[in-house]
């Protein structure tokens, strides 16, 4: 595989100006112009889940128990077919269960109740490592959280010291693992691992927290993120000098290195009740605009990765889709569980099944600013109802989809190839890991001939203006400038966009690449199943 170094946008632009100067009526360097249609649900597989990586809806499963341990129990859907004990086979067929959703998320608990006062044994490392390794044997990433407290009101947990001392074990277990690690929650203090109710009241003292939380990020490449249960608790930990003050994340600060822009959200009581299950507890204004804490966290959503679930078995309530679907998207959710409030993990159909049953409709996404391409909702030759459940899971995180791309149709061996492309995020949030954005040649044997790198930047691809009350689609450009190789074989060769993990690990593995949500845009990957490739068109080398 050829790899040419990284294009520039001012070089693009002046390779653009000289081809269109020299060659304006179409030999070499004519300009093909594609554009591309978003699916539609009549479309083969249109009313499944499109998979990609890092987004969507979630799984909830422990991970790395031990015999002995005290555990939840297998979701409903698997009763009788698994193990009563403990196996992985709980998390991992309850991930296939959803393969039609497009599900890539577990969210992961690793109890370490068993060791406060002692090191983590050496076996407990070893089920954590397995359990990394099923993750990665699976396709899927973790939304990962370590707790020691499994209720509220026990008597018996972790001291501060304690939690730092297990973090020092762990943080080589977790770089080594970090490709598969969507996001690391803050998690360790309180019940769940969600800074209440602590045993020691951990949750207390700021200056403890921050502590846990620069252990934390430590644990982390620099360039991923942490979430934490409360907007105010990320105010609490950056206050101490440890984190280097509180600051709230804008354009200009997101997704730097700085303490601010690697602290997120989840939100694990999501519309229960006014409060939102104590996530805005400030009256008179709780969880709505005009409180202070609410509005920081909609300015804020928009630039680190965010997380929910509602509470189990409908106990906060009755919540419908529609108005879940406006909460998802005014902050900017990446991902959901699909545990609470579901009969699949609970036995009983609640809030979940009934969005699985209620039809959401083009108007009243219109009203509510939601959005959605044009064909989501078939065409008027035969429209298609596409229900609450469906469009939560569709468009949860980002939802790339091509509008057009200009590339020439020919382009001599040896010389030039400018392409631009433009795009739309129809999700209710950007990508917030890092991430390559290559164009590619693939030869008329079906092998890759080139890869080339640009400057894009996925994680700045926003839904739209943040702020931006009308919620106007943006359209990022991508711009590379294709040099073929002066010896590369003439022939027609299929033009790619490529999205690949950003770890090396990961790279060749298509189930972790994004595919863009056209109808219009093959699907590619080389006969030993790698690569993951979306084919734009063709360009004609040489000849």
């Amino acid at each position: 595989m050829r790899k040419i170094g990284r294009a520039t946008s001012a070089g693009v632009a002046l390779a653009a100006a000289f081809a269109e100067l020299l060659c304006p009526c179409g030999a070499e360097g004519q300009e093909t112009t594609v554009t591309y249609h978003g699916l539609r649900p009549t479309d083969p597989g249109g009313r499944d889940g499109l998979r990609n990586p890092e987004r969507g809806l979630r799984i909830e499963t422990l991970i790395a128990e031990l015999p002995g341990d005290r555990t939840w129990g297998p979701a409903a859907h698997l009763v009788g077919r698994v193990p009563a004990t403990y196996s992985d086979d709980w998390w991992i067929l309850d991930a296939a269960h959803y393969e039609r959703d497009g599900l890539t998320l577990a969210q992961t608990y690793c109890y370490l109740d068993r060791y406060p006062g002692q090191p983590v044994p050496q076996e407990k490392l070893d089920a954590l490592q397995r359990a990394f390794d099923a993750l990665r044997a699976h396709g899927l990433k973790a939304v990962l959280r370590f707790a020691y407290e499994r209720d509220m009101g026990l008597t018996a947990g972790p001291t501060c010291g304690e939690i730092l001392a297990h973090l020092a074990q762990l943080t080589p277990i977790i770089r080594a693992n970090a490709d598969v690690v969507f996001v690391l929650q803050a998690g360790f203090v309180g019940a769940w691992g969600e800074w209440h109710s602590s045993a020691h009241q951990v949750e207390s003292d700021h200056a403890q927290l921050a502590a846990i939380v620069a252990a934390v990020l430590d644990a982390l490449p620099a360039d991923r993120c942490t979430q934490v249960r409360v907007p105010k608790y990320k105010r609490w930990v950056l206050e101490p000098p440890v984190l280097g003050g509180f600051e709230e994340v804008t354009a200009a600060t997101a997704h730097s290195a700085t303490p601010a822009a690697r602290l997120g959200f989840h939100n694990d009581g999501f519309l229960a009740g006014e409060t939102d299950g104590g996530t805005w507890p400030e009256a008179p204004l709780y969880g709505r605009p005009g409180n202070p804490e609410f509005d920081s966290m909609t300015r804020e959503s928009a630039f680190v990765p965010v997380d929910g679930e509602l509470f189990w078995s409908d106990q906060g309530g009755v919540c419908d889709g529609l108005e879940a679907a406006a909460g998802l998207c005014l902050h900017h959710y990446s991902s959901f569980s699909l545990a609470h409030s579901c009969s699949d993990r609970e036995g009983k159909p609640y809030a979940i099944d009934r969005w699985r049953q209620t039809p959401i409709t083009p108007e009243q996404l219109r009203e509510a600013r939601l959005p959605a391409s044009d064909g989501y909702f078939g065409d008027d030759a035969q429209p298609v109802e596409q229900t609450q459940y469906e469009y939560i899971r569709d468009h949860l995180g980002y939802r790339l989809e091509l509008q057009r791309a200009t590339y020439p149709a020919r382009v001599p061996a040896g010389g030039a190839a400018p392409v631009r492309l433009e795009l739309v995020n129809r999700g209710f949030s950007t990508l917030h890991n890092p991430r390559p954005v290559l164009v590619v040649l693939i030869g008329p044997e079906g092998r890759l001939a080139g890869s080339w790198a640009t400057d894009a930047d996925p994680r700045s691809w926003q839904p739209y203006e943040p702020g931006d009350e009308t919620r106007a689609p943006l359209t990022p450009i991508v711009r590379a400038s294709l040099e073929a190789p002066a010896d590369l074989a003439p022939g027609a060769y299929r033009l790619g966009l490529w999205l690949p993990d950003a770890a090396e690990s990961l790279r060749l593995d298509p189930r972790y690449a994004i595919r863009v949500a056209n109808r219009d845009v093959p699907w590619w990957t080389d006969a030993e199943g790698h690569y993951g490739l979306n084919i734009l068109g063709t360009i004609t080398v040489g000849g």
